[in-house]
């Protein structure tokens, strides 16, 4: 009788390969060759007699059917990856893999992480923070926090983080600058990223508040080097309240304005609908979630 089964090998690089979209990434996570990533997935690919990815010169991208395998099979994966674990050990098998924007994993996570640490001190934490947004239903995360708007197909969402949008700086700017009518510095330079390139747009469209005539504008690849400009005192930028208020309550950084933004996106904590997370991945979504609480209560108190 013909196996019913493709080999587990195949299996384990294609999952790596459709959590990433990537042979290169793939081959990185399991110390292998790009070569040897894409002769597997060739092998699985003449076995179930289907074309799994699209080839490009840039990379590869799961087909429609690579998508949908990928969305069956990688979680009873995980769910034997964890079964061994716990058998060959038990520590090993307290772990949780998080995705989120690097920005909210440096600036509001990473601060916070030490408390779960000290409550879970067997726990491995592995946060993976990149703008790309990763599929979690084809991916071996646990968790993800996602800066977007429901639905999110094939996942169960909470919501974590109410997010506005002001206009802050450094005090020292404050005390060198002369300040506009709306109170925005002049002559000072504006600092964007290219991820939230559009908040002082929208910022100014709900505010009904009118481009400074002449303003210039530096955009930088991450947030955190937008905010690290901004401290040290030379130009202003769009704080989003989700993640610089640690800095604005630290008096590291001041509002430039009252008005306030609603931003168009918010931040959601997710997990997959198709499979039970552990008892670890559960704890750390109360945490977390008891986390979020307490900073909106607070930044609720301050404001009134």
């Amino acid at each position: 009788m013909a196996r019913e089964l493709p080999n587990l090998d195949w299996l384990r690089v294609f999952a790596a390969t459709a959590a990433t979209e990537s042979f290169a990434l793939a081959a990185s996570e399991l110390s292998v060759t790009p070569g040897a990533v894409s002769q597997r997935i060739k092998a699985l690919e003449a076995y179930l007699g289907v074309e799994l990815f699209q080839r490009y010169p840039q990379g590869v991208r799961l087909t429609e059917v690579g998508r949908s395998y990928a969305q069956r099979v990688l979680p009873p994966l995980e769910q034997l990856r964890t079964a061994t674990r716990e058998i060959l050990s038990p520590e090993s098998a307290k772990s949780i893999r998080l995705t989120a924007l690097p920005a909210l994993a440096q600036l509001w996570l990473g601060p916070r992480i030490e408390e779960f640490h000290r409550a879970h001190a067997n726990t491995t934490i592995e946060i993976w923070a990149d703008p790309i947004v990763v599929d979690l239903r084809t991916s071996n995360f646990d968790i993800a926090i996602r800066y977007g708007r429901p639905p999110f197909p094939g996942c169960d969402h909470r919501e974590l983080l109410f997010d506005e949008l002001v206009p802050i700086a450094a005090p020292s700017l404050l005390r060198s600058s002369t300040l506009d009518a709306q109170g925005l510095p002049i002559d000072t330079p504006l600092f964007l990223d290219s991820y939230w390139a559009n908040d002082f747009e929208d910022w100014l469209r709900y505010t009904g508040h009118v481009r400074p005539t002449d303003l210039v504008t530096h955009t930088f690849s991450l947030y955190s080097m937008v905010i690290e400009a901004a401290l040290s005192g030379r130009g202003f930028m769009v704080g989003h309240t989700s993640v610089v208020s640690d800095l604005i309550d630290e008096g590291r950084l001041q509002p430039l304005s009252e008005r306030r933004a609603p931003a168009t996106n918010q931040f959601y904590l997710l997990t997959k609908s198709a499979s039970t997370p552990s008892d670890i991945a559960v704890a750390f979504v109360d945490w977390i979630l008891d986390q979020a609480m307490t900073k909106q209560a607070r930044d609720m108190a301050q404001s009134q």
